[in-house]
């Protein structure tokens, strides 16, 4: 099935556009790393809200 805006022909994008990308996994890498941080201290004893003592 051939959906309308599926072509493998090759788009010119603009200058900035590979910036962009990179960008974008650069986020996806530090908010991957934040999750994975947070949920090692969550099963590790040291997250969630603080307590009162």
């Amino acid at each position: 099935m051939h959906t309308a805006g599926s072509s493998t022909e090759p788009v010119a994008h603009q200058p900035w556009y590979k910036y962009g990308v990179a960008i974008l996994f650069a986020e996806m890498a530090i908010a991957i790393a934040v999750s994975g941080y947070a949920l090692w201290l969550t099963f590790h004893g040291a997250g969630g809200a603080p307590r009162m003592h």
